[in-house]
């Protein structure tokens, strides 16, 4: 908010008030006032501050040389003048006062004592209330007007040209936290984004995560009007991303029914072409995982620019747990698709892990496709491409089949071990299964000796009950792992 304008020289002009002017620098200005301070003490100034106007009676006998210092220090703080009460102690203001004021560039007026110091208290008060008044009554209106404007037809657009219509500081942007440009007025795509060093602008929140960055080309003095824009544009972002959200887990149920085969096909083709695909079109599925987990998936604005312009998807996207599913149609590049949805989800964490189907037709060909970018997405964080499924990974990708819970059991006698002794007889089932169970390759895998290695697989196969000779005995050591991977586990 800025300073108020009650000035000294419209106090001086009240003839009510009776003040007479002693200095020239009484009609020097501006010199506004911001408060009234009466004081008789020693050292009144480490009780002022600046722009404020001091009132004194004089009652404190003071020397020549300590009235040129306090003087001089008022000038300098600046008061916004003096005005020194006669009648009472003095019957005038001494001369060498009024000569040491106009030297020290002070604003000295005489009061009369028929005039007490409360009615120029009262009357800079009444001033200074008034216009505090009118500046937040014109604050309410643009900031009611810059509502208007969110949530009228013209939504960001129409907020940033009113922004800018008010603060004089050059262009208003909106930036994603990456430094993408997501909206911009006056629209000029060949200049830089504002937003420079000077400019470092002012977060726009969701959930308390700073998701984009409200900013002007030039520095401004209405901070409040900025902070008040951000403020209502984190709310409106988080309004439209509960209501996208929404849709998302909407088509998240179709397609969770689709994967479990829960319904017909032919439901299952109504029902997605409710949500805008249309089986017959071959699809490729994008899925990617996002170990910060539901909640923080449905609440962050990961698709900021479609939430500014109030948009949906721009393809079918849908929420199932900590995933994210979306449907690629033919025409559309599914592995451009999904390095952008890695970016986005970034923003929701770390560790994201986005795998790629192929593209088929059919309510079949979408099933294989989630199956096929599953078991691409668990082989490690970025984005992988599927190849040809397979049936381990169809198995270890079957969301009814309860493999991760019956792999924990399998290992935990091995888990328990490597805790406990600092063993690493996981890491070593895992390098021996990886090399076909040849104990040579195995060994020179681990840089361990063959007697080492054959003791640390009695070891295993005492504490699991299974034997590394059964060949259906190492399919379940090896689906165990596997399971523990595709859950995210370490497997040592």
């Amino acid at each position: 908010m800025n300073d108020v304008s009650v000035q000294l020289t419209d106090l001086l002009a009240d003839p009510a008030l009776r003040l007479r002017p002693l200095s020239s620098h009484c009609h020097e200005g501006p010199r506004p006032i911001r408060w009234v301070a009466s004081t008789e003490l020693p050292d009144p100034l480490p009780f002022l501050r600046a722009g404020e106007l001091m009132l004194t009676t004089a009652m404190l006998e003071r020397s020549r040389g300590e009235w040129d210092d306090l003087l001089h220090r008022l000038a300098a703080l600046p008061v916004a003048g003096l005005g020194f009460g006669t009648g009472l102690v003095h019957r005038e203001v001494p001369g060498y006062v009024v000569e040491r004021a106009e030297h020290a560039g002070l604003a000295l007026f005489g009061s009369p004592v028929e005039v007490p110091f409360v009615q120029i208290s009262r009357w800079v008060a009444d001033r200074v209330f008034a216009e505090r008044y009118a500046q937040v009554r014109r604050t309410a209106d643009v900031q009611d007007a810059l509502l208007r404007e969110l949530l009228s037809g013209r939504g960001l657009p129409g907020l940033l040209r009113r922004l800018h219509g008010h603060l004089d500081a050059g262009a208003v942007s909106v930036t994603a936290p990456d430094g993408r440009l997501l909206a911009r007025h006056p629209a000029a795509p060949e200049a830089p984004a504002p937003g420079t060093p000077g400019t470092p602008g002012t977060p726009i929140t969701v959930d308390g995560v700073p998701v984009a960055r409200l900013a002007t080309e030039r520095a401004t003095a209405r901070q409040d009007l900025l902070s008040f824009a951000a403020s209502v544009l984190g709310l409106e972002v988080a309004r439209h991303q509960a209501v996208l959200t929404g849709r998302r887990e909407l088509l998240g149920q179709v397609v969770e029914d689709v994967v479990h085969r829960t319904v017909p096909d032919a439901e299952a083709r109504r029902r997605l072409a409710a949500h805008g695909i249309d089986p017959a079109v071959p699809h490729a599925v994008v899925l990617a995982r996002v170990p910060a987990g539901p909640a923080r998936l449905r609440a962050l604005p990961w698709t900021l620019g479609p939430l500014l312009d109030r948009g949906g998807d721009v393809l079918p996207t849908a929420l199932v747990e900590d995933s994210v599913a979306v449907f690629v149609p033919e025409g559309v590049d599914a592995d451009a698709t999904a390095h952008t949805v890695l970016e986005r989800l970034r923003a929701a964490g770390p560790g994201v892990r986005v795998g790629v189907g192929a593209r088929r037709p059919g309510v079949a060909g979408l099933r294989l496709g989630w199956f096929e970018a599953r078991q691409a997405g668990s082989t490690g964080a970025g984005v992988r491409t599927a190849a040809p499924l397979s049936l381990p990974g169809l198995l270890l990708g079957n969301l009814d089949l309860p493999l991760r819970e019956l792999g924990d059991t399998v290992l935990a006698p091995l888990l328990r071990y490597d805790a406990e002794h600092g063993g690493e007889l996981l890491r070593t089932l895992r390098t021996y299964l990886a090399h076909d169970a040849r104990p040579a390759a195995a060994a020179e895998a681990l840089t361990l000796h063959r007697n080492s290695l054959r003791h640390r697989l009695r070891r295993i196969e005492e504490l699991t009950g299974r034997s590394l000779d059964r060949l259906d005995d190492r399919m379940e050591l090896w689906l165990a792992l596997h399971a523990r991977e595709a859950g995210g586990e370490a497997t040592g």
